[in-house]
């Protein structure tokens, strides 16, 4: 059974999570409720936490926040619904989260950060292949998946391309998208000026590059240029020790992640 870890001063709150009567058919216990943030963090200290829901005033949910981002990186954070139908929707995704993060794997050396690295970018990939329908999807779904990436500071979207008519993945390449976006991100993958640089290689064999402002970090004025610098460096490597023969297609300035929303 997971634990879940209930923090509001909200009364309607609380009683929407104790209207849910079917914690262990969830595959949870009956969370765990306080009321203060010093209280989720004594908890949190005390007792073990699959993931947390939290709802104070701002002031409140910052401090909250930054102690986790310092103390438990990798926590799942759900919404905190307000009504049973919300709690369950929240904390059934949470489940499929939890079940893929604290697998069994044969590889000892790959464990559940990894696990939930993998995951984000398996939303980052979707998200920029349109498969995320509202903004509040999006930040649902950074909440839950612990990503510093801001939701709603300007981020840079870079298209790539192969040359018309390259075989290089149907020819050359015979391990598949997934397999050459691992490859890649060797070379495009990083931080960088206070941005996180993630490449997304897209099921119809698309190349895109995503530049987002982390949280608590200011960027650079021209985050397009620190991009496009970045990438032409990048598509150099690649060419050398890939064979690959990369170009930058086009290159855009969104006003935040939430932007790539379908519904936006």
């Amino acid at each position: 059974m997971y634990k879940l870890l209930l923090a509001t001063d909200k009364p309607e709150i609380m009683e929407a999570f104790q209207a849910v009567n079917s914690w262990e058919s969830l595959g949870f216990k009956v969370p765990r409720m306080v009321s203060t943030v010093q209280g989720a963090m004594d908890s949190l200290k005390k007792h073990h936490a699959d993931g947390i829901a939290f709802a104070f005033d701002e002031t409140d949910n910052d401090a909250l926040m930054n102690h986790l981002s310092q103390e438990y990186p990798i926590l799942p954070i759900i919404a905190a619904g307000r009504n049973a139908g919300q709690v369950t929707d929240a904390v059934v995704e949470l489940r499929s989260l939890l079940n893929r993060t604290r697998a069994d794997f044969s590889n000892d050396s790959f464990g559940e950060a990894d696990m939930m690295q993998l995951c984000r970018h398996e939303f980052f990939r979707g998200l920029i292949g349109g498969k995320v329908a509202e903004k509040a999807d999006v930040i649902r779904r950074l909440n839950l998946l612990r990503s510093r990436m801001s939701p709603d500071k300007p981020c840079v979207l870079l298209e790539l391309a192969m040359p018309e008519g390259d075989t290089f993945l149907t020819g050359r390449w015979h391990y598949g998208s997934d397999r050459l976006e691992v490859a890649l991100r060797n070379f495009f993958g990083m931080e960088l000026e206070g941005m996180r640089i993630l490449v997304s290689v897209l099921p119809d064999e698309r190349i895109y590059l995503l530049a987002c402002p982390m949280l608590g970090e200011e960027a650079v004025d021209s985050i397009s240029g620190v991009v496009h610098h970045h990438a032409e460096e990048s598509i150099a490597h690649v060419r050398e020790y890939l064979g690959l023969h990369l170009t930058i297609a086009g290159i855009r300035v969104l006003p935040g992640l939430t932007a790539l929303a379908v519904n936006a």
